[in-house]
């Protein structure tokens, strides 16, 4: 079983199964990331991004955070300025999610990175 992995404020989790947005995934989509940014850092400016361009897909959605990473048959390498590498396995489709805390006042905010 393929695991999840995190990096700063990332979690990358496997896809399983048949998941509605990937049969709707297309360069042609204004959700295509040709820079390979999955996420940009709003506190630093340093974004988490793909060392490779070739190796992936990434697909972001709107102002959620929310992405998804087709990964190629030679595995990915996700980098970061303050972060240290992670590597996704190959032929594996990953949902990112931003991890989330709670304010003073009890609101529910994504983590700025």
């Amino acid at each position: 079983m393929k695991q999840p992995h995190r990096q700063g404020d990332l979690m990358f989790v496997p896809i399983t199964g048949n998941h509605w947005r990937l049969n709707r995934l297309s360069k042609d989509s204004e959700e295509y990331q040709k820079n390979g940014i999955i996420q940009e850092g709003e506190a630093t400016g340093h974004h988490h991004k793909l060392e490779n361009l070739n190796s992936a897909e990434v697909y972001r959605f709107g102002n959620s955070g929310n992405a998804i990473v087709v990964v190629g048959r030679e595995g990915a390498r996700i980098i970061h300025d303050e972060h240290g590498p992670i590597f996704l396995e190959p032929n594996t489709s990953y949902e990112v999610h931003i991890a989330q805390e709670e304010d003073p006042t009890g609101e529910i905010r994504r983590v700025m990175d």
